[in-house]
């Protein structure tokens, strides 16, 4: 690591979201942009595929740790300060747009917008990944739970390739509680 830059970085212990890995189903290269990369699992792996990853989070805290977590898994990452509804002046479209467990946290007006930037980004005959829990969590309290078909709906202008809403595989918590999820996912190519 520079002598510069001070890390804080500790390894996650968060798996690879299913639906990211299912990318390799439909692409071997190309660039990527994780927006709500959270801590990084999802663009680390990616990377080691021999990606190129941008990773997009509200913090550059959080992005020093995963850049840090990056380096430690023998691959890099480049990083930029954002969100799903205030992008940064990006200067490229990609050929992957992945939004994994970020869109639920949004109000319902929102989500609108946030797809729109999330296409906005991909290049034609790109690829948007995203994954959000669903209203079948019925004592999750969060701002949008999508509806059945919602997430579908919203890619009804792009090919899709993949989709999927049930219940996900159990993970744990920071708390170290195990929970499972209802949710929905999409990979939608652009035309």
């Amino acid at each position: 690591l520079s002598s510069t830059r001070r890390y804080t970085y500790v390894m996650t212990s968060k798996p690879v979201i299913p639906v990211v890995k299912k990318i390799l189903e439909y692409r071997h290269s190309g660039t990527v942009l994780d927006v709500g990369a959270g801590e990084g699992q999802n663009s680390a792996f990616l990377a080691l595929q021999g990606f190129d990853v941008t990773a997009l989070e509200t913090t550059n805290e959080s992005l020093e740790n995963i850049e840090a977590s990056a380096i430690a898994q023998g691959t890099s990452i480049s990083t930029a300060v954002g969100n799903v509804l205030n992008l940064p002046p990006l200067k490229k479209t990609f050929d992957i747009v992945i939004c994994t467990s970020v869109l639920h946290f949004l109000t319902s007006s929102e989500v609108f917008t946030a797809v729109r930037a999330l296409k906005s980004v991909t290049k034609d005959g790109g690829l948007n990944v995203v994954s959000v829990h669903t209203d079948k969590n019925e004592n999750e309290v969060r701002p949008h739970l999508f509806s059945e078909g919602e997430l579908r709906n919203l890619y009804s202008d792009w090919k899709i390739l993949h989709y999927w809403e049930g219940l996900g595989a159990p993970f744990q918590t920071r708390a170290g509680e195990t929970v499972q999820r209802h949710r929905a996912e999409v990979i939608a190519e652009k035309p």
